[in-house]
């Protein structure tokens, strides 16, 4: 196999793993390869699964006419995700559930995620204009296919909607990690020891005065900002996990039916 080859097999592997319509897609088109080689059972359940997914997916597309427009319906979502993340956000800017943060940490943070949803806001409004040709001929298309190449279009509509949820996520742990590290590393200093990078190891270390008293003014400062950084971390950690949970609901729905004979 030829570099070249290589690349485009890999490219198209990571767009299957993380596109739900394309690993539909393939799922199905490789039943569809295999049928050949399988036994006439084997055979005939597989095509019972492939109409009965037509047959579901018609069925649910002629059930929920007149149809509103995909455009409509992606600038919906994104209205109330993007409220209620303004809402979360700002709930926690505001000392949530009794918790007594550091309140100029915590607006901070929470302009930093408001500036960024207004980012994101901000692409989605002049990305979906040029999209809306592709989005309609997409939804004429869809009364045509099956019912998990329906629902995997939603959950990647879905995915879309939400990814700037795991970017919160990532900047959140990348700053609760950096503060974690760091009061180990200054609660390593007062016992006389430190991280030996080149040896992987913790050795001992000869501290000066003015090193200790430096180390014990940053020490208290990461101390008291940790808790409000670590509320946001959680708190996006765990809608990172119900976004995944979602995710994972909606690959299962479409690996049951590729499989409901």
């Amino acid at each position: 196999m030829s570099a070249t080859s290589w690349f485009h097999t890999m490219s198209l592997t990571t767009l299957t793993s993380h596109s739900l319509t394309l690993n539909s897609l393939c799922s199905r088109f490789t039943q569809m390869y295999r049928l050949q080689k399988l036994p006439a059972m084997a055979s005939f359940i597989t095509l019972l699964s492939i109409s009965l997914d037509f047959f579901l997916g018609w069925l649910l597309f002629s059930s929920t006419l007149p149809h509103p427009s995909l455009t409509d319906s992606i600038y919906l979502g994104m209205d109330t995700i993007v409220s209620h993340l303004k809402t979360l956000i700002t709930w926690m800017m505001e000392n949530p559930a009794g918790l007594k943060l550091n309140s100029v940490l915590s607006q901070s943070l929470g302009n930093f995620f408001l500036y960024h949803i207004h980012l994101w806001v901000t692409y989605v409004m002049l990305v979906i204009p040029f999209l809306t040709p592709y989005l309609a001929t997409l939804l004429n298309i869809a009364c045509y296919t099956t019912l998990s190449i329906q629902i995997s279009i939603l959950g990647d509509l879905f995915m879309l909607l939400t990814i700037h949820i795991h970017c919160f996520y990532a900047y959140a742990r990348r700053l609760a990690l950096s503060q974690y590290q760091g009061i180990v590393a200054l609660w390593r200093l007062f016992i006389g020891k430190k991280y030996n990078p080149l040896r992987n190891r913790v050795d001992s270390a000869d501290c000066t005065v003015e090193q200790l008293f430096l180390g014990t003014i940053i020490f208290t400062i990461l101390l008291f900002l940790f808790p409000t950084t670590l509320t946001f971390f959680s708190v996006f950690f765990t809608l990172k996990c119900v976004v995944k949970l979602i995710t994972y609901i909606v690959r299962n729905m479409i690996f049951l039916l590729h499989w409901i004979p």
